[in-house]
């Protein structure tokens, strides 16, 4: 199961990419490690360093059985190779002791810290060795939140003196701070919904989702923000900031990211360039769209300063239209085209003589009429009831001369003659094909398994909720059925995990084509499946019996024998007969008298009932 369940809903044509190394700053070459005089007399007269350390911010630096370990850590370490002098960790001291010993020149260093206004009163910082993205993390309930601005009047859990507490105060004052003692307790506050969002440190974060087995939360945005993570001396010790400063500019780059990585790795948490990549990718995606509106914008006032200036040039306006990528268009109040530009000849292949005089409803898919249609119907409501109209902005499928569908983006503003009555209406449109496409994609990646191409968990959870519902209404009773396979890892140890996995494939279409329309089949990790069952009968035992037999088929179906034919490491056919049966456990439900959380836990432990029963076997919770 995913730590953090990406959904990126879906958002998202910006003309420029940036990239973030999350793991340590870049550098071109290591320098050597050359001190002056005055240096080195520095370290001879001050042999021991006070360092502080959090105890508590895992993987970075933490204790752990009387000993402090963490990337910081092991850096700290190779450093002090690197300077000869001894750096002494200040023992059991909380962050907030931590803070006040630095603040009143009880200690030399700071192991790990991010530079901020108020730090700086007190502390010089060494150049950052580490850059990693703040981010947003939530329980995934009320859509993607995207950036710190959407979470304004909204309760966000931050540790108590971590540097994001001083700029959340200072930039986001709005935002509704809970400020607890250690990043588990805010994530776990997130994790049971008693905020809504967690911001802080996406390694951080990751790895104590992980640890803690926090399923709920989800990656739910990035802020403008980065923890540039270094080292901070005392006021009084600016000899050594320049030391250290030379000794990380010495650290190779390879051995740096070596030691990072070490503590990183997708064995250790997330797969961080995965997350890194979608992070990426959504900032682009939205960073485009900010562009795209922001250059729509001003085309349309442009467009109304030349058509001011040229009404009386018809011929020159056409020059200005042909050379513009985006279709300009007029209709009347009949909705009949009166004008298109020649860009429309590009966008879907249809020269100007082929659309003037036609509906603009010729122009669009059946679907799109339709959406169109009672979108122009809110409209009209909304006129006769005297309130004034903005801009209609809507997206569309439109129909192209060589039978293909494009989609294009429509912005359309009515004209009105001097008595202020409606004559027609005017507008642009824009081609936005690729951008539906990566929508899709990402639409596709948050709520599919990969492999299977059965729903996921997450998509399986708004399923049961929508039947849970419908039960109320109904007070028919349904079922969550959770499906485990008996013989699944002889298989992979066998043969690999490739098999495996075409196994796991032939399970899920065997499961699809085993349910009625009305039902939902979705893996949720591993060799485990679920099935929810729609609406049965209102009687209990006439439901359960029909339950039965539903899930009995499934089951005798699941155990036909699985017929493979691979090719070995020595380029051999080898054809497999595996031999697949599974263990079934079934939990009722009528209505929303019982959350799905329980309702997956009381399916779940049904089907460990069935295992422990010899396997191959369906037992009701």
């Amino acid at each position: 199961m995913n730590n953090i369940k990406i959904k990126n809903y879906q958002i998202f044509l910006f003309s420029f990419l940036f990239s973030v190394n999350i793991f340590a700053l870049d550098k071109l070459d290591s320098t050597p490690f050359v001190l002056t005089q005055n240096e080195k007399n520095w370290i001879e007269t001050h042999p021991i360093i006070k360092v502080g350390v959090d105890k508590d911010y895992a993987p970075y630096e933490w204790l752990e059985n009387e000993e402090y370990k963490g990337l910081a850590v092991d850096y700290m370490k190779r450093i002090e190779k690197i300077v000869g002098i001894e750096f002494q960790i200040v023992k059991n001291k909380s962050w907030n002791e931590i803070i006040n010993m630095a603040k009143n020149g009880e200690i030399d260093m700071i192991t790990s810290i991010v530079q901020t206004p108020e730090r700086s009163k007190y502390l010089n910082f060494t150049e950052f060795y580490r850059k990693c993205p703040v981010i947003i993390i939530d329980r995934g309930n009320n859509g993607f939140i995207g950036g710190l601005k959407y979470l304004n009047n909204k309760k966000v859990s931050i540790e108590k003196d971590y540097f994001m507490e001083e700029i959340l105060r200072t930039n986001y004052p709005n935002i509704k701070l809970q400020v607890v003692d250690s990043t588990k307790k805010a994530l776990e506050l997130a994790n049971s919904g008693e905020v809504d969002a967690y911001v802080g440190d996406l390694g951080l974060a990751d790895y104590l989702i992980k640890k803690n087995n926090l399923s709920n939360l989800r990656f739910s945005g990035q802020t403008e923000y980065f923890s540039d993570q270094g080292f901070a001396v005392t006021k009084n010790n600016s000899e050594l900031l320049s030391i250290l400063n030379k000794a990380v500019k010495s650290l190779p780059e390879d051995e740096t990211e070596n030691m990072f990585n070490y503590w990183l790795s997708v064995e250790r948490g997330i797969d961080v360039k995965t997350i890194v990549f979608y992070i990426i990718g959504i900032t682009f995606i939205l960073l485009s769209i900010i562009y795209w509106v922001y250059r729509l914008r001003s085309e349309i006032n442009q467009r109304k300063i030349i058509e001011d200036k040229l009404k009386q040039s018809e011929s020159l306006y056409r020059q200005l239209t042909e050379d513009v990528n985006d279709v300009i268009w007029k209709v009347n109040t009949n909705f009949i085209v009166t004008y298109i530009s020649p860009a429309d000849e590009r966008f879907r292949g249809f020269n100007a003589s082929e659309v003037i005089g036609k509906s603009i409803f010729e122009l669009f898919t059946d679907e799109s009429i339709i959406l169109l249609n009672e979108k122009l119907k809110e409209r009209f409501e909304l006129l006769q009831k005297g309130n004034k109209l903005p801009p209609l902005k809507i997206e569309l499928q439109h129909k192209c001369k060589d039978g293909t569908i494009i989609w294009g983006e429509i912005l359309s503003k009515q004209e009105f003659d001097e008595n202020g009555n409606i004559i027609g209406y005017h507008g642009i449109t824009r081609e936005i094909t690729e951008r539906k496409k990566l929508q899709e994609k990402i639409e596709q990646l948050a709520y599919c398994d990969t492999l299977t191409k059965l729903p996921n968990r997450r998509s399986l959870e708004d399923k049961i909720n929508f039947i849970m519902s419908k039960s109320e209404r109904s007070q028919k009773y349904c079922a969550l059925v959770f499906i485990d396979l008996d013989n699944f890892k002889p298989l992979n140890d066998t043969y690999g995990h490739n098999v495996g996995d075409i196994l796991l494939i032939e399970v899920a279409n065997r499961l699809k084509s085993s349910i009625r329309k009305l039902d939902a089949v979705a893996r949720i990790g591993g060799d485990e499946f679920v099935i929810v069952l729609d609406e049965f009968d209102e009687d209990i035992k006439t439901s359960k019996e029909n339950i039965f037999k539903v899930v009995e088929k499934i089951r005798i179906y699941i155990a036909q024998p699985y017929k493979f034919s691979i090719i070995n490491e020595d380029k051999e056919n080898i054809d497999i007969e595996h031999h697949c049966t599974a263990s079934i456990g079934i939990c009722m439900f009528k209505g929303e008298q019982e959350s799905s959380i329980n309702i997956f836990k009381c399916a779940d432990s049904a089907m460990y009932e069935s295992k422990e029963s010899g396997r191959n076997t369906i037992k009701f919770f």
